[in-house]
């Protein structure tokens, strides 16, 4: 496809469409600088039909519900919600024109030859669509105008459809009908560049198409919420859509879905043809196996807990399809099977549910002709939240008391598929509903009863489990939730609050059956860091790691976070040994998919593994370290740690560098303690640097004068471990581009949360640790316990390291280490940036 044209196209229809919208806001009085006659019979110099007035009152009534008391941003989320309406129906249209899927078989926005104009305009007097007056057509036409017989045939058109597919082409309202921009079909409009600028075949090539639209009329506003946050605002519900919605690239789809839902059918079946079409499937350990047994396509479930544009579930259409019609269905019966048997998609974006509905729609189209006619929806669930006023909820009933769900439902755009309702929850709001009904009903209770009956069945759906579970998450990071999210999280997330994904790897294992499948693509850091350690040994201890895909630094298209994909078994199968690919030598996001083929097709590449995960439990933290080699792992269990011997420690954060640090040449040479130990303001201070081993990076100094009375009363300042200040040590960057490097440093200096130090009770066993953690054995556990380069104390404490040494042992690692400092210091004092610097060695 060429993605710079679909892009180009989908940001500039957001912009043309939203001031077409406004347009005709202005132009019936909607606007958001007062609050307008809602029963007014003009606007202006423009009087108002029967029709208009009620269209114009309930848009004004729609407007005020959106603002939530914010008139301003009511008005721009109307806008907003129109705009998207007709670029979604007028993508959906053109997607099934150039597939001859319209029930009239006329295109509406390209005429037969494939140039831009409307067949369905042209030959207007003989179109049939559903609901289509003749002689308002002839009227029309009679009038020559054309604007006007393409937007009523337009409208009719979306009508029919929304009988066909409600789930997608939802019906048009009267009121929403009066916020169409004028002149959709003009030059240089959004309809000619759809037909114009992107190529018939980019549309016809695959259904993916739609989803890749989605994302990029979303890019312009995505792009002003990442700016946002990374000022330091939150995330708000109106924001988390564009913000966290990111189409999952093809091979990625492939890859879990092949290895989830395609693994248990293959697991059912060893001998099925369809391993033959699966080229990302990762053989399993045949020795150990465990799975669901199925008898037939019908009783596999798949969901996917955050579908956005439904990627995921049309590839797991097509794999279905397949597995449908090996066992000998007819083509025709198979996609109302898929759609009523096997696949749900869960979302809180609704302008998201609708193009996912949409693709699946279009899959069962293209096996079935008549598909629109059987009143089959793809069962794609929207979550909306259910808020209920004070003295609503029938007194005494068990739900009143259930605070945190409530909350939850009145938020559930937000926490969406998060959410885990279990029986006792279900219990209280059908209970609820039982006792609004048996209380002689009245306008009050059956309004609760109504809202009572939604929260129920997103409940429901909520509680239920599939066989196979597969998702891209959202990602964002907890420092952007916003008030309500934060609390919510952590309240029932606790193990894995800090990020929205990682809270998905935990609720999509709820969400599957025993014994079932798990599929994510989420950032990496549940890996390695020690925020998510109880998640890493739950996984290890209670699940099976069928196998994971470890992309580089830089291995996804569009998103900082380093990120993995990986299937998961929701049952621990002792033994197992999961395939594991690692992509960390390849660091382009034009390599992954490549590398990871060739990884599947030839596992002696170097770069694919196999590993039974319990063997991660004898690494301290459990990290998912799958290339790790069997005799690592023995020296992590049967060797002590650095902490055993030494200690590492963190160092102080002044709360303002600008104002209590400086490098050593600034102050004068009375006032640093280098020279004036007694009365100087200024002392050494170890705050990391560049790469350097041994000795040196000594050009910071902090003020502490008088014992650091100044910092100690600086509000945003935090001390840390000052017993340990001025004391004999080794230091090194907490934070690394590179590899560790450790630096011997005498007394008389303070440290900095970047330059942290390590004591030893002597001289002899400190010089050992020093020669330990700059050999290349010691960069080897650090790459496994510090995946990330952060260096941080409690990584670098379990650092294997001899529980015990000889004597004469010990004395000669310390004149190896007395050379290496000595060379170093030499080294480094030859240049002016050391206090030792007495002249340049070549002078």
């Amino acid at each position: 496809m060429n993605d710079s044209a679909i892009k180009t196209f989908c940001v500039q229809a957001r912009e043309k469409l939203e001031q077409g919208v406004e347009l005709r806001m202005q132009k019936y009085g909607i606007a958001a600088e007062s609050v307008p006659n809602a029963a007014a019979d003009a606007v202006g110099a423009l009087p108002l039909s029967p029709i208009e007035r009620e269209q114009r009152a309930e848009l004004l009534q729609l407007q005020a519900k959106l603002g939530e008391g914010d008139a301003a941003h009511g008005n721009a989320r109307l806008k907003e919600r129109a705009a998207y309406t007709w670029f979604n129906r007028m993508v959906a249209i053109r997607f099934m024109e150039l597939r001859d899927f319209l029930p009239s078989r006329v295109r509406m926005f390209s005429r037969s030859d494939g140039s831009f104009g409307s067949q369905a305009v042209d030959e207007a007097l003989d179109l049939e669509i559903e609901g289509l007056n003749a002689a308002r057509v002839l009227q029309l036409k009679q009038a020559s105008d054309d604007e006007a017989l393409f937007r009523y045939l337009f409208l009719a058109q979306c009508q029919e459809l929304a009988s066909c597919i409600p789930n997608v082409f939802e019906p048009v309202d009267s009121a929403l009908e009066l916020l169409l921009p004028d002149k959709l079909m003009a030059r240089d409009g959004v309809a000619q560049a759809m037909v114009e600028d992107i190529p018939e075949e980019d549309w016809l090539t695959h259904v993916e198409i739609l989803g890749w639209m989605y994302q990029y009329y979303n890019a312009e506003r995505k792009i002003e919420v990442d700016a946002a946050v990374k000022k330091g605002k939150k995330v708000f519900k109106d924001d988390l859509a564009p913000k966290t919605q990111l189409f999952t690239p093809e091979w990625i789809v492939r890859y879990m879905v092949e290895n989830s839902l395609g693994r248990l059918w293959m697991l059912n079946n060893p001998q099925s043809g369809l391993r033959e079409r699966m080229e990302y499937y990762i053989e399993p350990d045949a020795e150990h196996e465990d799975f669901i047994r199925i008898y037939g396509p019908e009783e596999i479930t798949l969901c996917d807990p955050a579908c956005g544009s439904g990627h995921i579930l049309v590839y797991a259409f097509d794999l279905l399809y397949a597995m449908y019609e090996e066992r000998g269905y007819r083509e025709r019966e198979i996609p109302q099977l898929i759609l009523q048997n096997n696949l749900t998609g869960l979302e809180i974006d609704s302008r998201a549910a609708q193009i996912s509905g949409l693709a699946l729609a279009m899959c069962a189209r293209e096996h079935d002709r008549r598909f629109f006619g059987r009143g089959v929806s793809a069962n794609i669930s929207v979550f909306k939240p259910v808020a209920f006023d004070d003295g609503e909820l029938p007194e005494g009933c068990a739900l009143v008391k259930k605070k945190s769900l409530l909350d939850a439902l009145a938020h559930l755009d937000e926490v969406g598929s998060l959410l885990t309702p279990g029986e006792v929850e279900l219990a209280a709001i059908r209970e609820a509903i039982a006792m609004c009904e048996n209380n002689g009903g009245g306008l009050f209770a059956n309004n609760a009863a109504d809202k009572l009956k939604v929260a129920l069945s997103a409940c429901e759906r909520l509680a239920r489990k599939s066989s196979c579970v597969v998702a891209n998450p959202p990602y964002l990071g907890s420092s952007a939730f916003d008030p309500f999210m934060s609390k919510w999280v952590k309240e029932n997330y606790p193990d894995v609050k800090s990020d929205l994904c990682t809270c998905f790897i935990e609720r999509v294992l709820s969400l599957t059956d025993r014994s079932g499948f798990a599929g994510l693509a989420t950032s990496n850091s549940w890996m390695f860091l020690s925020s998510y350690e109880k998640l890493r040994q739950k996984i290890v201890n209670e699940n099976t790691i069928d196998s994971l895909v470890q992309l580089s630094v830089h291995g996804f298209h569009g998103i900082a976070a380093q990120v993995c994909t990986f299937v998961l078994r929701n049952k621990h199968v002792a033994g197992y040994r999961g395939g594991y690919v690692r992509l960390n030598d390849f660091d382009h996001w034009t390599l992954q998919e490549g590398k990871t083929l060739e990884a599947i097709k030839n596992p002696d590449c170097g770069w694919f593994y196999r590993r039974d995960a319990d063997t991660f439990k004898q690494i301290p933290g459990t990290p998912i370290a799958y290339w790790a080699s069997d005799a690592v792992c023995t020296d992590f269990s049967q060797m002590g740690s650095l902490s055993d011997v030494a200690k590492p420690r963190q160092g102080l954060a002044t709360g303002d560098n600008n104002r209590f640090l400086r490098e050593w040449w600034e102050p004068g040479k009375c006032n640093l303690a280098i020279w004036n130990p007694g009365s100087a303001k200024w002392y050494p201070c170890n705050k990391g640097g560049s790469f350097r081993k041994w000795y040196g990076n000594f050009e910071i100094v902090i003020n502490w004068q008088e014992d650091g009375a100044e910092i100690k009363g600086f509000q945003g300042s935090v001390i840390r471990n000052p017993s340990y200040y001025l004391r004999e040590g080794l230091t090194w960057g907490t934070i690394s581009s590179s590899l560790l490097s450790m630096r011997y440093t005498p007394k008389g200096f303070i440290f900095e949360s970047k330059g942290a130090m390590c004591f030893a009770e002597s001289s002899t066993i400190m010089k050992c640790c020093l020669g330990a953690l700059n050999s290349s054995p010691a960069m080897r556990f650090l790459s496994i316990l510090c995946p990330t380069l952060d260096f941080h104390e409690g990584p670098v404490g379990r650092v294997p390291v001899a529980d015990a040494i000889d004597m004469y042992t010990q004395q000669d690692i310390c004149n190896i280490v007395d050379g290496c400092i000595a060379t170093s210091k030499d080294d480094y004092d030859s240049f002016e940036t050391s206090w030792d610097f007495k002249r340049h060695p070549l002078v």
